[in-house]
């Protein structure tokens, strides 16, 4: 949020540090101009993001049949994925929105090429590649298959060149942001994470689809995995469901999904990338169409009851994620804003607790993050070269000066990436000439905190 309430030089800049295309911070930027900046206005630009994703789903799906467009309407109404990041002010939303409209604009110009089809599906493709860049993946993987349906069809030849073309024009629109990607290139990337292996996409995309990675979500991620691969290659036999590995209604999606995975994974094990289940995004309108399909082909009455049960089963999962607290950051400011003095200073260690715990501040005090900044955004340019050079006792007298004999609260995270011991070294150091009284302990949530305020020791 605090990136989108730039103004667009500010927030370039703001982007060169943070690795991302702009379109979605210009987005929430304009909507926070329309409707402020609470929690509830927000995030609710990701809530209708993903209502919007469900009509877009259930359009592509009644293009089928009517039964396989309600299936995946109610698919997508329960979809953890899409409740748990219809909640977040973050672009994931918005970016399965755009994917399931590509996905339409394709379909239809393939359909009957027209111009206005054409320029839809090159106006979609330009959206994809301007809020993430895990859509090259997906724009990689289409057109490849577009390039094998072109040397197979005949005379659907020339309609998957056009639409290739089509959406080459839309991502040619990236020109416009290579300098900024370039620099992001050499200089961000993924410092917070491993290297991302086959394996590990694969389970986390199953989590992500099953809502989280505790028992309940990975057994739905398990479960949505077998009913995509249903609605890839199962084909109703009588009274019975077969698979056949061969062409069926839905290949080329299936096909989609499997070698968008597939590019991304070979690129981040190649590069050290990273792969984090919220990337599975450019894949979900693809699994939650597919696993519709192998729903609906269940002959009745099992196929009805199951499909309830994913649904039922997906609500309790989606709901109870995305109420789920997933930083302390709201136990952390409240214990500062009622205990604070003026002249007192805020210390991060890490910078990226910083962020979540700005917005949730009311006190107007000084704030001091390491490696560098003041803790409003994280700077993840040479991220680990930064942090090696950062000297942890040098900053603790940095912050004791700033302190000037006052309190320093500081907030803390431990078990990060490229961080070592420098948190707690930091709490060492400071614990040498302050009295350390802990008021908040880290608990069972994604962004954990430990809060402990230290008074100068007269």
């Amino acid at each position: 949020m605090e990136i989108a309430s730039r103004g667009f030089s500010d927030m370039v800049d703001a982007l060169r540090n943070d690795g991302h295309p702009s379109l979605f911070y210009l987005l929430l930027g304009g909507w926070m101009d329309l409707f402020g900046d609470s929690d509830a206005a927000v995030r609710s630009m990701s809530g209708l993001a993903s209502l919007a994703t469900v009509g877009v789903l259930w359009r592509i799906g009644r293009r089928r049949s009517t039964d396989l467009g309600i299936a995946a309407a109610l698919l997508g109404l329960s979809a953890p994925y899409l409740l748990r990041y219809g909640t977040e002010a973050r672009m994931y939303a918005l970016l399965a929105l755009f994917v399931a409209l590509a996905w339409l604009a394709v379909e239809r110009a393939l359909d009957d090429p027209t111009i206005g089809r054409l320029a839809a599906v090159a106006g979609a493709t330009a959206l994809l590649v301007h809020t993430h860049y895990w859509t090259f993946w997906l724009i990689g993987a289409t057109l490849l298959l577009l390039a094998v349906t072109a040397w197979r069809a005949g005379e659907h030849r020339t309609t998957a060149i056009r639409v290739g073309a089509a959406i080459m024009a839309g991502g040619a629109t990236f020109v416009i942001w290579l300098g900024v990607f370039f620099d992001q290139l050499g200089s961000t990337g993924t410092p917070w994470a491993d290297r991302a292996r086959p394996a590990e996409i694969a389970v986390e995309t199953m989590q992500s689809l099953g809502g989280n990675n505790r028992f309940e979500g990975e057994l739905l991620g398990v479960l949505f995995a077998v009913a995509i691969l249903l609605g890839a290659v199962g084909t109703r036999m009588g009274d019975g469901v077969a698979l056949r590995f061969r062409s069926g209604p839905l290949t080329f999606v299936a096909a989609a999904l499997l070698t968008t995975l597939a590019i991304g994974g070979g690129v981040a094990l190649v590069t050290a990338g990273a792969f984090e289940g919220r990337y599975a995004a450019v894949i979900v309108p693809f699994a939650l169409v597919l696993a519709a399909r192998g729903l609906t082909i269940i002959p009745t009455p099992a196929g009805p009851i199951i499909l309830a049960g994913f649904v039922l089963f997906g609500l309790a999962v989606g709901v109870d994620e995305a109420r789920r607290d997933r930083t302390q950051a709201g136990d952390v400011a409240q214990a500062i804003d009622t205990g604070h003095a003026p002249g007192d200073v805020i210390v991060f260690c890490p910078d990226q607790l910083g962020p979540a715990t700005h917005r949730a501040l009311e006190a107007s005090l000084e704030t001091i993050a390491y490696p560098t900044d003041d803790g409003r955004l994280v700077d993840w340019r040479d991220y680990a070269d930064v942090i090696a050079t950062t000297d942890p006792e040098s900053f603790v007298d940095g912050a004791v000066t700033a302190a000037d004999g006052n309190d320093i609260w500081l907030v803390a995270g431990l078990g990060y990436k490229s961080l070592g011991n420098r948190c707690e070294t930091i709490i060492n150091v400071l614990g040498r000439s302050h009295r350390a009284q802990q008021l908040v302990a880290p608990t069972e949530v994604f962004e954990r905190m430990i809060l402990t305020r230290f008074e100068p020791v007269s």
